[in-house]
């Protein structure tokens, strides 16, 4: 049962109770104090006048005398009774008010309303630990494509936030510590239409845990959990997280990508779901000599990055200073002449990797004005400053919430997604210019299709027959067939193989062959109907146009 209404009975038990033995003291007086009738026989109140009497006396209605007029100990006797219900009722009103304020019971409404709404769920949804930034841009996309999500957070202010913003669909959120398993399960955890668990509080301690939860109770679902710590991620994938997500490492990827195909970033730009990128100018990494402020977990990554391209690098960071014991200020100072000495004048860019923001924006600042033409690399780490950080127009920003969106995204796109960037450097430059030349520079829908017999059953039903099948030949247009749908396959898995340097003019599919197509949005229905239906199919394949239903096939035979 509810606990709410468990937690109402014990708050208002005394109340009841005393509402409850003042009504059975007041009828039972009035059925032992004999009244008169007319005749001025002696008659007795029955006990059904009794309590009718004191239900619509005690609660102010008023009425009259039933069935005689009273006597003056009768009268005497309700008179107690009124002062009388009017205290105990009053206590209970009280209790009732002080009941509609109590934390406890209000916490254990909205779990029960929360728990029930997510049990009425009938479509997949995604169980979302921490909402934030990164949960907030997640949230967005995730509604306004019309799927769904449940919140869990533990900080009231974000939960605030949630209720604020316009998601595209409603967003049950409940307040509350994900690590605790009876409310995950409470969130949905065991749902059959859980599509999967995101760990994305700012604590790895937390993801972790959640992650252990997730795979504990629910082994069969994917979970992406949120680290920068490594000894935690190493524990993450103990559990069997199916995706560790580092914000860090995920903007050093696209960095070295950047800095070893400027092509292949472009691709890879265009075909993240949010076309998110820390990427915000169109200049190309320089080369020569790279100063990095603070060489920290995210310092030494992108030191890495560019150490493999050839680019020298000169870390800063008070902790490399040998300082002594000082107050914030003397060691701003100290990093702030250690800056003026590193070459800055002639350094060809600038890593500005620091935990604290106001630093980040200093440094950058004495940069620009010493180096105007300096490319810059700026790490934000609160997202309520990103006015100021757009504001600075920094060739590239690392954002860690949007960095770990861009990738949740990604993985929830296309399980293929996440690999192809391991590859796009790879990729031929006649393939990347072919497909930077045909994809479309904004709103670049990407899926990933499947030739089974569950998302392709009509293609599958015919290679099951040894039909010989071509990748061009199920991207006409099922309207003309004579023109081709704008549709390009990016990336091929195939026999355990990731592959992404073939031809699509002479691919010949086979069964389970999974394919990372990527068009305008309305292109994906138009291809997911040739795949499924036989008749559009044949049409496609074969030119052949047959009649749907039995009448227009009959009539179709009759004019032959």
């Amino acid at each position: 049962m509810n606990t709410a209404f468990f937690i109402a009975l014990r708050r208002l038990r005394f109340p009841i109770i005393a509402v409850i033995i003042s009504y059975a003291i007041s009828v039972t007086g009035l059925v032992l104090i004999d009244g008169v009738d007319g005749n001025g026989n002696a008659a007795p109140m029955s006990w059904f006048h009794a309590f009718y009497f004191m239900s619509y006396t005690a609660t102010t209605i008023g009425f009259g005398e039933i069935p005689y007029a009273f006597t003056n100990a009768q009268r005497m006797w309700v008179t107690f009774c009124i002062y009388l219900s009017v205290i105990v009722w009053a206590w209970l009103l009280a209790a009732i008010m002080a009941l509609a304020q109590d934390r406890t019971f209000l916490s254990a409404m909205k779990r029960g309303s929360f728990s029930r709404q997510v049990q009425r769920m009938r479509e997949p949804f995604w169980l979302m630990c921490g909402y934030g930034q990164t949960g907030a841009l997640l949230c967005d996309r995730l509604g306004h494509t019309g799927q769904r999500v449940v919140v869990l957070e533990k900080r009231e202010h974000e939960i605030f936030e949630l209720e604020l913003h316009d998601h595209g669909i409603s967003v049950p959120a409940l307040l509350a510590d994900a690590r605790d398993a009876e409310i995950l399960m409470a969130a949905g955890l065991s749902h059959r239409e859980l599509a999967g668990v995101l760990a994305l509080t700012s604590d790895d301690a937390t993801n972790l845990g959640i992650a252990a939860a997730a795979r504990v109770l629910n082994p069969y679902v994917p979970v992406y959990c949120r680290s920068e710590t490594p000894s935690v991620a190493e524990s993450a994938l103990a559990f069997g997280t199916d995706m560790l997500i580092n914000p860090f490492t995920v903007f050093t990827d696209e960095l070295r990508l950047l800095l070893i195909n400027p092509q292949a970033h472009t691709l890879f730009t265009r075909l993240t779901p949010t076309h998110g990128t820390g990427r915000l100018s169109n200049r190309d990494c320089p080369e020569g000599q790279w100063i990095i402020c603070g060489y920290g977990r995210f310092g030494k990554l992108v030191v890495d990055a560019l150490s493999e391209t050839g680019r020298p690098c000169t870390p800063i960071d008070p902790t490399l200073l040998n300082l002594s014991a000082k107050d914030i200020d003397g060691i701003w100072q100290d990093e702030l002449d250690e800056l003026r000495d590193a070459h800055l004048p002639y350094a060809a860019g600038i890593v500005v990797a620091t935990g604290d923001d106001t630093r980040n924006l200093a440094l950058v600042a004495l940069a620009r004005q010493v180096n105007p033409d300096i490319y810059v690399i700026l790490r934000q780490n609160d997202d309520h400053s990103a006015l100021l950080f757009q504001a600075l127009k920094p060739d590239m920003l690392m954002v860690p919430s949007v960095m770990v969106a861009r990738q949740c995204l990604a993985a929830m796109t296309s399980t293929m997604l996440p690999q192809l960037q391991d590859y796009l450097a790879t990729m031929p430059n006649t393939i990347l210019e072919k497909l930077l030349t045909h994809l479309p520079q904004e709103d670049t829908h990407v899926w990933e299709v499947c030739m089974n017999v569950n998302e392709a059953p009509a293609v599958f039903n015919l290679l099951c027959q040894k039909r010989s099948i071509k990748l061009k030949d199920i991207l006409r247009d099922n309207r003309h067939r004579e023109d081709r749908l704008a549709i390009h396959a990016v990336a091929l898995w195939r026999t355990g193989q990731f592959i992404v340097d073939f031809d699509e003019e002479e691919l010949v599919l086979q069964a389970n062959d999974r394919l990372l197509m990527a068009a305008t949005p309305s292109l994906h229905y138009r291809l997911d109907l040739t795949l499924r239906d036989e008749r559009v199919l044949t049409y496609v394949l074969d030119g052949i146009d047959r009649p749907d239903g039995w009448f227009f096939r009959w009539l179709a035979e009759r004019n032959k």
